[in-house]
């Protein structure tokens, strides 16, 4: 019993290992990497029309002087 358990956990150890190894997604092909790229351009286009939150400073003020 103990000389198979001996030579199971090295086995077992092993297999877990080779288990929990990471797992990387697969490069994106040309044609994905170009729509990535012109998805990215059109988010930043948006972004770079968009309007932000309204300039306070420049309207009255509501302390009294």
């Amino acid at each position: 019993m103990l000389a198979m358990t001996k030579r199971l956990l090295p086995l077992l150890i092993g297999l877990c290992l080779l288990a929990c190894g990471k797992e990387q997604p697969k490069a994106p092909t040309a044609e994905q990497s170009a729509q990535l790229n012109d998805a990215e351009n059109m988010l930043n286009e948006v972004a770079a029309n968009e309007e932000g939150p309204a300039d306070r400073s420049a309207g009255p003020s509501n302390s009294t002087d």
